[in-house]
């Protein structure tokens, strides 16, 4: 099991509770993660991991597999690096991880191939998708790409932004567990290469807006797939049984 694609799924969400658990055009944000991965053909397996056992049951194939966190692992106490500690103590022979946020549900597969080809290159350590903004930029009130006392420049002219979106993130097991034992503090240790990935990508979802807005995109672009669906009542979950793939949560 050499590169993984690794799919975290909270149970807990304060800024919109319960997204990991609500339909998204009639699959949840960690299925159309999965299935994305899956159709990428770039990973050894995939991992959905959560601190909820119910999402076990999004194992659809011997290419995908379930792993438990701690509710330490899953609070809002949680960093990314300590997840990423987890994961290469708990797969210690994979070479790389790709972090596949499933709160980016318009993220294509070639977002995702793309981010995972770029870390299979053996000049590169980790990195991170990305979206170039080519606007007039500050932090904390001070121009950060343009001054104001000279004409306004015309976009296209600007010293783009390269500006971090996290729809995928990506480690080599190599750099990152020496770098980290060796005291490194930060995320991105070693060479990291920023990969251009499309607008929709950088669309995640952290409020209930953000959810209705992506599935509406979605169904107008024509991005659901077409499942056959029947809802039963299974005691407090509705299960989804279709022809494609094993039955999965989709409401609570």
């Amino acid at each position: 099991m050499n590169k993984i694609a690794v799919i975290p799924v909270r149970s807990g969400s304060k800024r919109l509770p319960k997204k990991n658990y609500k339909s998204f055009n009639s699959r949840t944000l960690a299925e159309i993660a999965r299935d994305k991965c899956l159709s990428s053909g770039i990973f050894d397996k995939v991992i959905i991991t959560s601190d909820d056992p119910v999402f076990e049951g999004l194992v659809n194939s011997n290419e995908v597999e379930f792993l438990q966190r701690t509710k330490k692992l899953a609070g809002d106490d949680a960093t990314t690096d300590m997840v990423i500690d987890f994961l290469f103590e708990e797969f210690p022979s994979c070479e790389s991880v790709l972090w596949v946020n499933s709160v980016s549900p318009l993220q294509s597969i070639e977002d995702i191939r793309n981010c995972g080809t770029h870390l299979n290159n053996p000049d590169v350590d980790c990195v991170m998708a990305v979206n170039t903004l080519y606007q007039h930029c500050c932090i904390a009130n001070e121009p950060l790409n343009f001054n104001p006392n000279n004409s306004f420049e015309k976009t296209q002219d600007l010293k783009p932004i390269q500006r971090y979106i996290y729809s995928c993130m990506g480690w080599k097991r190599a750099t990152y567990v020496k770098c980290r034992s060796e005291g490194f503090k930060g995320l991105f240790p070693g060479k990291m290469s920023l990969v251009e990935v499309s607008v929709l990508a950088g669309m995640l979802i952290k409020y209930e807006e953000d959810f209705i807005l992506c599935s509406k995109i979605e169904e107008s672009m024509g991005l659901v797939p077409k499942i056959k669906k029947l809802l039963v009542k299974n005691g407090t979950n509705y299960i989804q049984n279709d022809t494609s793939s094993n039955q999965h949560i989709i409401n609570f």
